[in-house]
């Protein structure tokens, strides 16, 4: 579904699957929601003929866009990082710029909407000046600015001069609330000094990375979205060669996050094609029957890949599924999920939903057909 590996599977593979394409509005609306049009048109290049003309004169143009806008986050980047290695602020490239660090300085590999910089608490202030002196502007959205003034990143920093493109300061990697045994201090540890293109800079070591992409992606984003680039990131750390199974799984189970991993491991192999070693998936494995299992994974994919299966017709249900398929034999508690139960944001902006209990029943009721198709299509497949 996802592929990531880059010219290996392009011509011959991708060609092939590119014939049996009935769909491309789908496969347009997929890529660019995964941010991952730059990489479609490559491979539509790589394939030659057998492409409508007007999808791929679409993806060129796309791609352009995009491949500019990360050859210019990456410098705008780059020199945050110096001029904050200069004063003395040590930081750590984190998620998609840890990656581009390690794989592809440009970001093109792996496209990103922010980059992402952790400092230390005690440094913060002088990191944010920093920032500012660079360059950037701290965002003027006050709504945005109250609902993060204690959260674990400041609000926002913004490019003047190309819009879309941000930088976040992290304090630390996770929202205050979480569950898990595995926070920056665990990250600082074994973080190495990147010498190269991000100089002043450090990158998290490759298990940490893939630790953190997993927690990210099926526990601050509950499996939603975010799923191509994440199996990136899975991609970039096994192909390091650095890079151990054993301590990946010793960390991930010490740090709560078991459960985190095996799902992320899991589809990342059924939707891209990236295999894990059978014993570290076993190793990682919560303690339920396949079936159940794999009637999760088709619940995940639906969300993912719109237009698989039907997708879940309630949101209490997907919480609920999510809930499931995050309770772990290992221990800790990574159910207690990051939702936003009480529609902070919604609120916030003004669109929060003001349907009552009656008019969301009678909704339901009257949507019995998503329902009966979800379950047996999805659920039971």
């Amino acid at each position: 579904m996802f592929r990531t590996a880059d010219p290996a599977c392009a011509s011959s593979e991708f060609a092939t699957l590119a014939s049996q394409v009935t769909d491309w509005e789908r496969v347009l609306i997929l890529a660019e929601r995964e941010m991952a049009t730059a990489r479609l048109a490559r491979a539509v290049v790589d394939a030659g003929n057998g492409i409508p003309s007007e999808v791929s004169t679409l993806l060129r143009r796309q791609a352009l866009t995009d491949e500019l806008r990360m050859q210019y986050l990456s410098r705008r980047l780059q020199q945050t990082c110096r001029m904050l290695g200069e004063r003395g602020v040590r930081c750590m490239l984190l998620k998609g710029a840890a990656v581009g660090a390690m794989v592809d300085p440009t970001f093109c590999w792996r496209p990103m909407r922010d980059a992402d910089l952790l400092v230390r608490g005690e440094d913060v202030d002088r990191a944010a000046e920093s920032i500012i002196e660079s360059g950037w502007v701290a965002t003027a959205d006050e709504v945005l600015r109250g609902l993060l003034a204690n959260a674990h990143h400041r609000p926002p920093f913004l490019d003047p001069q190309v819009p879309g493109i941000r930088l976040e300061l992290h304090v630390s990697l996770l929202p205050a609330s979480h569950p898990f045994v595995f926070d920056e201090s665990i990250m600082w540890r074994e973080a190495r000094p990147d010498t190269e293109s991000f100089a002043g800079a450090l990158i998290p070591s490759p298990e940490h990375l893939l630790l953190h992409a997993a927690i990210h992606f099926a526990w601050q984003h509950s499996v939603q979205f975010g799923a191509w680039r994440t199996f990136r990131v899975v991609a970039a750390a096994n192909g390091n060669p650095g890079f151990d199974w054993d301590r990946f799984v010793t960390a991930a189970r010490h740090a709560r996050a078991a459960s985190s991993s095996y799902w992320t491991l899991r589809l990342a192999q059924t939707m891209a094609g990236i295999p894990a070693p059978p014993q570290v998936l076993h190793r990682l494995t919560p303690s339920k029957p396949e079936w159940i299992l794999g009637a999760l994974e088709r619940h995940f994919i639906a969300a993912i890949a719109v237009g698989e299966t039907p997708r879940s017709p309630s949101e209490g249900l997907t919480r609920r599924l999510w809930v499931a398929a995050m309770k772990s034999s290992h221990g800790g508690s990574e159910h207690h999920g990051n939702w936003d139960i009480e529609n902070r944001w919604g609120r916030a902006y003004g669109n929060a939903s003001t349907e009552t209990i009656a008019q969301r029943f009678q909704r339901h009721t009257a949507g019995y057909r998503r329902w009966l198709s979800f379950v047996t299509e999805t659920l039971v497949g």
